[in-house]
């Protein structure tokens, strides 16, 4: 339910914005080979079944994949897109996270991280919530997050996402 929440969101978001910085573009990668990059355990948890899709239209094209992890009340999301026609917004993100932001206040952290040469991205820690995110763009395609509640801080999102092949996906 949560992932079709999501990718939901994510497909309005590219369908009202993705015209803008729509340009030429190769193929994007079928959601069935993104779903290779996806984590297929995270200890403690038990795997849904992956979930994805390919979009294509003249002058763009995304794939999206995803999977979430449970553990009881507990949950870990992983959503990897990619995304060619997002170059500009990729521009825009990373150039945000790039100079070093951060946010603090009663309720929520957040702050950019530099991850690899070709990787940079956010993350957020919500306090009350105690939930934590961690969204990364990847070699300028390839757009990640993951998420888990019941956290105390971002060090169990980051720790599952360095345990993905994040340096094969941004030669892709």
């Amino acid at each position: 339910m949560k992932i079709t929440i999501l990718k939901n969101q994510i497909v309005a978001f590219i369908l009202l914005f993705g015209f803008q910085f729509a340009n030429a573009q190769d193929e994007v990668m079928n959601y069935k080979d993104l779903q290779k990059y996806l984590p297929s355990s995270i200890s403690g948890y038990e795997a849904g079944e992956p979930d994805g899709q390919t979009m294509t239209m003249q002058g763009m094209s995304f794939s999206s994949a995803s999977i979430e992890f449970t553990n009881e009340d507990d949950f870990v999301r992983v959503t990897l897109i990619d995304y060619f026609a997002a170059a500009s917004m990729y521009q825009m993100a990373t150039a945000m996270w790039g100079m070093g932001m951060s946010i603090e206040d009663d309720e929520m952290l957040a702050k950019a991280v530099k991850w690899e040469d070709n990787i940079v991205g956010w993350e957020e820690f919500r306090k009350i919530d105690k939930e934590a995110t961690l969204a990364l763009g990847i070699g300028d395609r390839f757009f990640m997050t993951v998420e888990a509640n019941n956290q105390s801080g971002t060090d169990f999102v980051k720790s599952v996402a360095k345990k993905m092949d994040l340096t094969g996906l941004a030669d892709k």
